[in-house]
């Protein structure tokens, strides 16, 4: 290829590398914005006023913002779609009837089906009242379309649905009220003016004209005034005509009560008279006109002869009476002294499924399916209420059951009957009002029904309060105790709950964890809780008359909040943490104890790092005793030194002189194959050589107040260590897994004594496991496993054995100086490891389910002492 092809090809190259760069700078660019949107989503996310859940086809959750949270009450829990149901408390808006896991929005939207405004309740142990919800969800596809998961939206409307029973209650109570007073009105002698909705006087009655002085007239609302002498109780002050009770009436507007003063020229004197208004609407619910009913205040007679002359309009009077009636929501039935239905409205053929007229009393109970709730026997026809009422007798409140072939579902109604009386005080009929109240008991049993599943709840709850092993105290805002569990006793006595709220937080009952500064007033989690702070994981030290040994405890608060966002007490949860406390004391102890030993932990350490070194020194004797490379080559110099004046033909013409050169072919060979072995070999005495000297730097940092730390990488410290005892675990086939992808690359530590730790946990794994092999009860590979990970502010690092394990009773002794289970050991090698822990600030403890089942050792590092800087950079 020709230097012009050359650079061409170059300058093409480097024309693409340009674009190359050009697009890796639009990409960064891209990336910026792309990020600074998921910012801003995240932000809009989580600031949204509904609750958003989101997750993809397998039920996995990849979206749940803190309002989703807030309204289940609990965090997204992994488990099968199928299962949400039961997991999350969904039932139907009875809150008792469990909603199938496959009729939820969010598996429907899995599904690729849309949903709007379901209600749903949330019932669980977060929200044991349970919490109506409205639920929209939506399917999810990628840019290609596809079906990817699903979403929903959900909003709390507990409070909605609370006011909407609120508004039931107080219809149903007007309902009532509406019914009681067409009874009065039906009764009441006062005057009666009805208008259309023109101003054309439909009813005048003769009590009206008796009152006002004048009867009806042709004049529009706006001269009613004049005509009438309608004053404010002044006597003085006109009231315009359309401002009168009448006049707003038939412009759909109520008045109560009005006072108003008329004076005209057939009541010069005058008269007060109290009004009240209506407007009129007829069965479509159109507006047709108003109705006044006045009395007069100043005098109450009747006027017999005004009463005749309205008798023409008795019929229109009528009309609209039966206008109003059948408008009327309660069933209202009339029945003769005859025992006959002579009246009744729309709404009692609906609640019987039937028409009743030509029906006799003696007929309603088996015609209508008339039945007692409580016993669903035949309802007794002379008990019935309009039967009583025909008696007499006044019924108020007669619950019946109505079932018969005509009603699509039974119904349960409520009864109330007055006998009627003629002008001589007998009775001539009876008038009954019947309310359905199917909804209502419906809603009584499901109420029951809850009522009960509560208590059993209630009592559950109880059991699992008082089976927590923290203790768990609730105040009032007055510091008053009101709930406690058995452990809270346990931790703290019962005197505290005896006494007065004032002496829960004596100086003398709660102290530091040095057990002699008592902790103040305003400083207990409890204290802070009431007044509406939360704390968490405050240690302190109890003791007092019950508890006479003292406890450590680590304590967390919280306030409690009404609905209004009051602070109504506070809670308390105390952890007890004393067998932790005085592990971590005998630790220190052991600790201190170390620091004078340092001479046997030293001889210990470089004892172990020299019989690596005699290993490796034992290994290359024996290469070099039993060396048959080394014969072979004596031999092949033998035959040279017979054939040494005629080696060139022996070479080429004799047989075996023909193999020479293949034999030294393949002796070169194997001596390039011995080298390497003896290289490693020696390599690894060089290693355990070093490490000798490693002992000896790392036990003299002990003679300081604090040792030098640099940054090193966890994995290769680990290796590095395993290769110290690579023979050790080569000859007994061990199999090594190091673990450390969910932590920073490098840690800040003291090395040497970090290194020593790690080469003395791997001995003691390795005796672990020899001795599980002795005793032949392991039958699986052994196994060393390395495993480093982030938990909370600490970095952790687990080393598990499938050696013998530790029996229960020495689990908390392993650590002490001197002690060993090992006939040749000495106790001081985990003894130096804790040391060196418990010195860096961090804490170590044994794990193990006891014999044959293997060892962990669990070691805690603070993480802002040993990854801070590799964690800043990272992030």
């Amino acid at each position: 290829m020709s230097i012009a092809t050359l650079e061409c090809e170059n300058a093409e190259l480097k024309a693409a590398n340009a674009a190359l760069k050009g697009e890796n700078a639009e990409l960064k660019a891209e990336n910026l914005k792309l990020q600074a949107e998921v910012k801003l989503m995240r932000t809009i996310f989580h600031s949204l006023s509904e609750g958003v859940v989101a997750s993809n086809l397998e039920g996995g959750f990849f979206v749940a913002n803190p309002t989703a949270q807030e309204i289940a009450g609990m965090s997204p829990v992994e488990g099968a779609p199928e299962e949400w149901s039961e997991t999350y408390g969904t039932f139907e808006p009875d809150k008792t009837t469990l909603v199938p896991s496959t009729e939820l929005p969010l598996y429907k939207a899995m599904q690729g089906e849309g949903t709007d405004n379901v209600k749903l309740v949330l019932r669980n142990q977060n929200r044991p009242e349970g919490v109506f919800i409205s639920v929209s969800g939506r399917p999810l596809y990628d840019e290609t379309g596809s079906l990817v998961g699903g979403v929903i939206a959900m909003r709390d409307i507990t409070e909605l649905e609370q006011i909407r029973e609120q508004l039931k209650a107080t219809v149903n109570e007007l309902q009532t009220q509406n019914t009681l007073m067409d009874v009065v009105f039906n009764s009441i002698s006062d005057g009666v003016i009805v208008a259309n909705t023109e101003g054309e006087f439909l009813l005048f009655n003769p009590f009206a004209e008796e009152i006002v002085g004048i009867g009806a007239v042709e004049e529009t609302p706006e001269e009613w005034t004049d005509v009438y002498g309608t004053f404010e109780p002044d006597k003085v002050t006109p009231i315009p005509g359309t401002e009168l009770p009448l006049s707003k009436a038939i412009r759909g507007e109520i008045t109560n009560n009005v006072e108003v003063f008329i004076r005209n020229q057939n009541r010069p004197e005058g008269v007060f008279i109290s009004v009240s208004g209506r407007p009129l609407y007829d069965k479509t619910g159109d507006l047709i006109g108003g109705v006044i009913a006045f009395h007069d205040v100043s005098q109450l007679k009747k006027d017999q002869e005004q009463l005749e002359a309205v008798v023409s309009d008795l019929q229109t009077q009528n009309s609209l009476m039966d206008a109003v009636f059948h408008s009327i929501s309660d069933g209202i039935i009339v029945a003769n002294n005859q025992g006959k239905y002579v009246l009744f409205n729309e709404t009692v053929k609906n609640i019987v499924g039937q028409d009743i007229e030509d029906v006799h009393i003696s007929q309603a109970s088996e015609r209508f399916g008339l039945f007692h709730p409580e016993s669903q026997e035949p309802y007794p026809t002379d008990e019935l209420p309009l039967s009583l009422a025909l008696r007499g007798k006044r019924a108020d409140n007669i619950e019946i059951l109505i079932r018969n072939s005509q009603l699509p579902e039974e119904m349960n109604v409520s009864i109330s009957a007055r006998p009627v009386y003629d002008e001589m005080g007998i009775v001539n009929g009876a008038v009954a009002a019947i309310y359905d109240v199917t909804t209502i008991r419906m809603t009584e049993k499901r109420l029951q029904i809850a009522n009960d599943q509560l208590k059993v709840q209630t009592q559950l709850l109880q059991s699992i309060f008082n089976g927590i092993s923290d203790g768990v105290v609730v105040t009032g805002e007055t510091s008053n105790v009101i709930m406690a569990n058995v452990s809270a006793r346990r931790m703290l006595g019962v005197l505290p709950f005896l006494k007065s709220s004032d002496e829960w937080f004596k100086p003398d009952l709660y102290f530091y964890p040095d057990k002699v500064t008592p902790i103040p007033l305003e400083e207990h989690p409890l204290f802070q809780a009431i007044q509406g702070k939360s704390t968490n994981n405050v240690e302190m030290f109890i003791q007092n008359e019950e508890v006479s040994d003292g406890i450590y405890v680590r304590v967390s608060g919280s306030p409690l909040q009404d609905r209004e966002g009051n602070w109504t007490g506070g809670v308390a949860v105390f952890h007890d943490m004393t067998d932790r406390i005085k592990t971590e004391e005998a630790l220190a102890q052991a600790f201190a104890q170390g620091r004078l030993e340092v001479v046997d932990t030293i001889l210990h350490n470089i004892g172990n790092a020299i019989n690596s070194v005699s290993v490796g020194i034992d290994i290359i004797h024996h290469q070099l005793t039993h060396d048959k490379l080394t014969l072979r080559l004596s031999a092949l110099a033998k035959v040279v030194e017979q054939h040494q004046d005629d080696f060139s033909d022996y070479v080429k013409n004799d047989p075996q002189g023909q193999q020479v050169l293949p034999f030294l072919l393949t002796l070169a060979h194997d001596f390039t194959v011995v080298k390497e072995q003896w290289t490693a070999t020696v390599q690894r005495i060089k290693d355990r050589s070093g490490h000798i000297v490693d002992i000896i730097r790392a036990q003299n940092s002990y003679n300081l107040t604090s040792g030098t730390h640099k940054d090193i990488s966890l994995t290769a410290a680990i290796s590095g260590a395993v290769r110290i005892l690579q023979d050790s675990i080569d000859k007994r086939q061990i199999r090594i897994d190091i673990d450390c992808g969910s932590v920073p690359q490098e840690i800040r530590i003291q090395e040497s004594q970090f290194h020593q730790m790690l080469v003395n946990l791997i001995k003691n794994s390795i005796e672990a496991i020899d001795e599980l092999a002795e005793s032949r009860e392991g039958d699986e590979v052994p196994r060393i496993r390395f495993r480093a990970y982030i938990d909370g502010d600490f970095l952790c690092l687990d080393i598990t054995d499938s050696g013998i394990g530790i029996p229960a009773e020495n689990i908390n002794k392993i650590f002490s100086s001197g002690f060993t289970t090992k006939k040749q050991g000495t106790g001081l090698g985990l003894h130096s490891s804790a040391n060196f822990v418990i010195s860096s600030g961090g804490k170590i403890q044994a794990l193990s389910e006891g014999k044959g089942k293997g060892t962990t050792i669990q070691i805690k590092f603070r993480g802002d002492a040993i990854y801070q800087n590799a964690y800043q950079e990272s992030t």
